[in-house]
């Protein structure tokens, strides 16, 4: 084979469709709709086939996963848009580490649980909006703190993105019992404050 051709057709795999949708466990119907959808770029053109990367594999199962965590479709969409289009199979093997379950319950409704118990509707949105909105803002912190600084600890230690998988595994029970540990510390300094001022009012 010629250099050129051969650099050309370098890649870390080349796979049908057929052969993709078997190693990623989804239909051909969805690999089309999803590449529609530009949540996946279109296949390799050689002649009048198509073929796929290491990078749509590495796509796919990222979006798999956006989706057994239960993200819409337009959330699944507007989390690959973030995504540089020049990205690695493993810069996005990356997000999909950070994606990492964690054992617990997963499935809570905030809202429905407030009212449950006799929180006013109005209030249970607003407490659910809260949540929502900081616990976005702390994962999309968090996340950036991995991506700068443990993963390339562990990437120069010699491990690999099943390394950092693991030890997401792993941090996350804890930094849900940070978060929990400040959110306690958080409510009663805040409790605190407001008696101090309901007593300065009342002298």
């Amino acid at each position: 084979m010629a250099p050129a051709a051969f650099d050309e057709l370098q890649q870390p795999l080349l796979l049908t469709l057929d052969e993709l949708t078997e190693r990623v466990g989804i239909s051909v119907r969805n690999i089309r709709f999803y590449t529609s959808k530009r949540l996946v770029p279109p296949p390799l053109r050689r002649g009048r086939s198509g073929y796929y990367t290491a990078d749509h594999v590495a796509r796919l199962e990222l979006v798999r996963e956006l989706q057994n965590h239960g993200f819409t479709l337009s959330a699944i969409k507007g989390y690959v848009d973030r995504i540089p289009e020049d990205a690695t199979p493993s810069d996005i093997a990356l997000h999909l580490s950070l994606l990492a379950p964690v054992t617990g319950e997963s499935d809570v409704d905030v809202h429905d649980g407030l009212v449950g118990i006799g929180v006013p509707t109005s209030a249970a949105e607003a407490v659910a909006e809260v949540y929502a909105r900081h616990g976005q803002q702390v994962a999309d912190e968090l996340s950036e703190i991995v991506r700068r600084h443990v993963w390339p600890a562990v990437r120069d230690a010699g491990g690999d993105v099943e390394t950092l998988r693991e030890l997401v595994h792993r941090l996350k029970p804890l930094t849900i019992a940070g978060l929990v540990s400040a959110y306690e510390q958080a409510m009663d300094a805040s409790a605190d404050s407001y008696e101090r001022r309901g007593s300065a009012q009342r002298t």
